[in-house]
């Protein structure tokens, strides 16, 4: 089936409101634009090169663990939360009450990325049972808990306004969402078909998001499914790219380009809109790779000259590679080195401007490697 031909679905007549019946989506999908096939190759050109370099890296999972947490701030960050990255990266201990619910949320999306990672590592499909897992993570003791984490929807939901009637978009009502997730689901394992992946996902991340198949979350779990699927298909070895820092940076063409499928039928619009996603987050997430390496190499050198012995200093920055933002006491405890040598490395390393201190205080001091996390968000 043609792109070009695509439908994207009917509206239904429910009491005082129309809701949307997305068609079926799986079908072998062919086109005749030129220019999608010029971005394709470029989005698969651009993610081989980042899969080649992730393998190349030395600790990459280590630079991972950074790049899962700051997509889990965009992503968030769409949906309304405002904690920043560095906040996200302290204990919920050091965190503003006011912004504890936020911090909640980015943590339970990390968790929930780390989940879907591992099941598929073990060779867990991408399906609607797994979908469901991650998202009873996702909502588990934050704001939407009480809106059926890990179920899917058994009622109406709806996009904008303060009512079906007033809405900016309708999904379809739950008694026909059966059939939509089944159709789902056999798309994204349908081995016979030979649509190239990243078309499938696009399609699949539009579709997922028309179904809107859980009372809250659902933006979120959409942007999940993008690695997932990825590294579900082997097209990534390490799960590195996180396309929603483009999504959050392009936010009204990203909701623009959905409502467009849904209108004007343009599937080939919204599926360019993300293979320029693809091509930019894999060019960004390679040269976030450079740097760090290049950082790493840089900071080697820097722990043979700094006071002390060399396998403290060292076992502190690596522990400040997975902590970037930490106490002395936790530091201690990451490292067990004694707290008054952690001390005199922690003040070598704040005169040679290494970390910084971003209290202000004298005591229950906090500590940022703001040089590595700069790496990351700029």
């Amino acid at each position: 089936m043609k792109l070009e031909e695509y439908k994207s679905g009917e509206y239904i007549k429910m009491n005082d409101y129309n809701a949307f019946i997305p068609s079926k989506i799986n079908h072998n999908w062919g086109w005749d634009d030129t220019k999608l096939d010029k971005l394709l190759a470029e989005a698969n050109r651009q993610i081989g090169e980042l899969n080649a370099y992730s393998l190349l890296i030395p600790n990459v999972d280590l630079y991972i663990k950074m790049h899962v947490k700051i997509e889990a701030n965009k992503s968030s960050t769409i949906e309304g939360t405002r904690t920043t990255v560095e906040e996200d990266l302290l204990d919920i201990s050091d965190i503003n009450p006011e912004k504890r619910d936020d911090w909640e949320e980015v943590q339970n999306y990390v968790k929930a990325t780390n989940y879907g990672t591992e099941r598929i590592r073990e060779g867990f499909p991408v399906c609607t049972r797994l979908i469901r897992e991650i998202h009873k993570i996702l909502m588990q003791g934050v704001r939407g808990e009480h809106k059926t984490p890990g179920e899917f929807r058994t009622s109406q939901n709806w996009i904008g306004g303060t009512m079906p009637s007033t809405a900016v978009y309708v999904p379809p009502p739950h008694t026909e969402m059966a059939e939509c997730l089944t159709d789902f689901e056999k798309f994204i394992n349908n081995d016979e078909i030979d649509t190239p992946d990243l078309v499938k996902i696009a399609i699949l991340h539009y579709q997922f998001e028309s179904i809107h198949p859980f009372l809250d979350g659902n933006g979120r779990i959409g942007r999940l499914l993008i690695p997932l699927y990825i590294q579900s298909k082997g097209i990534l070895d390490k799960s590195c790219l996180y396309i929603s820092d483009y999504i959050e940076r392009n936010k009204d063409t990203y909701y623009d380009m959905l409502t467009r499928v849904r209108t004007d039928n343009d599937m080939i619009s919204w599926i360019k809109f993300f293979l320029k996603a693809v091509v930019e987050t894999s060019k960004i997430a390679k040269d976030k790779f450079r740097k760090v390496v290049e950082f790493t190499v840089e900071m080697d050198k820097v722990i043979m000259s700094l006071p002390g012995k060399s396998d403290n200093v060292k076992k502190v920055i690596d522990a400040l590679y997975d902590e970037p933002v930490i106490n002395r006491k936790k530091l201690c405890n990451l490292t067990e080195i004694k707290e008054g040598t952690i001390k005199n490395i922690i003040n070598n390393l704040l005169e040679n401007n290494i970390i910084i201190e971003t209290t202000g205080y004298s005591r229950n001091q906090i500590f940022t490697f703001q040089k590595y996390t700069d790496l990351f968000l700029k």
